[in-house]
């Protein structure tokens, strides 16, 4: 499928993504100390049906259930189980959904309780290379405007940037071309052309970039046991420059 999508497309993703951004707030609200990360993934998977949408992972290469849900050191792709979450955790909530036959994406990184200084640093600090990577979509610039906006701040504040990990395109299918790592030269990958939709989604780390994956075969975590954050949002380039789907 065209990596542009079309006006019908694009008024569904604005929907689809209305709702997975109100679903990520539900998210982030209801996840408290005691919770465990099934009862978790239960919640979302049942307000996700509820909107009248499908989770988008739930069975994608066999994962288990609708959340990806990764505490502390683990990146990404965290299968829930039955850990309860405690105070001074940091958890990802990542979520896809489908909605009459376009998916959007969108995580964040949240808070349980009261966490310390590093960690808040952590999340802060990649919320901040997100907003830099969307602010650099514009079209007519290259992928890599994206990427070298993302390690800038990234760097700036110290943090190890994932680098086996990327942001993709979506809408048509979870993951879609381009690619769009969270390092590299403004000069690097495609032009960015208005219509195409963009997974735009910085995981940095308080150590190292390099990362490991859990028995479960999914697990992403860092290989230095190194707090990690994750945020994402679903962005459309636009004529002018971009809108965020998923806010």
């Amino acid at each position: 499928m065209s990596l542009i999508k079309s006006p019908t497309d694009i008024a569904l993703l604005r929907i689809a993504g209305k709702k997975l951004g109100a679903i990520l707030r539900l998210g982030e609200a209801e996840a408290k100390a005691g919770m465990t990360l099934l009862e978790l993934d239960t919640l979302l998977h049942a307000r996700i049906t509820a909107e009248g949408c499908k989770p988008s992972f739930l069975g994608y290469d066999g994962f288990p259930n609708a959340a990806c849900l990764s505490v502390n050191a683990q990146v990404v792709h965290g299968i829930p189980s039955d850990y309860a979450l405690k105070e001074g955790d940091i958890l990802g909530i990542d979520l896809g959904l489908w909605y009459e036959g376009v998916c959007v994406d969108a995580a964040r990184t949240v808070a349980i309780g009261t966490i310390g200084k590093e960690a808040s640093d952590l999340l802060a600090h990649t919320q901040e290379a997100l907003a830099a990577g969307i602010k650099a979509v514009k079209p007519f610039r290259r992928v890599g405007a994206i990427s070298a906006a993302v390690q800038e701040r990234a760097e700036h504040y110290g943090h190890g940037i994932v680098r086996s990990l990327t942001g993709h395109g979506v809408g048509h299918k979870i993951h879609e071309d381009p690619e769009i790592p969270n390092y590299g030269h403004s000069s690097d990958g495609i032009l960015l052309r208005p219509g195409m939709v963009l997974a735009i989604e910085p995981m940095l780390t308080t150590g190292g970039g390099e990362v490991l994956t859990e028995d479960d075969g999914w697990t992403v975590t860092t290989a230095d046991g190194s707090l990690s954050a994750q945020f994402e949002h679903t962005v459309l380039v636009t004529q002018r420059g971009h809108e965020i789907l998923t806010a």
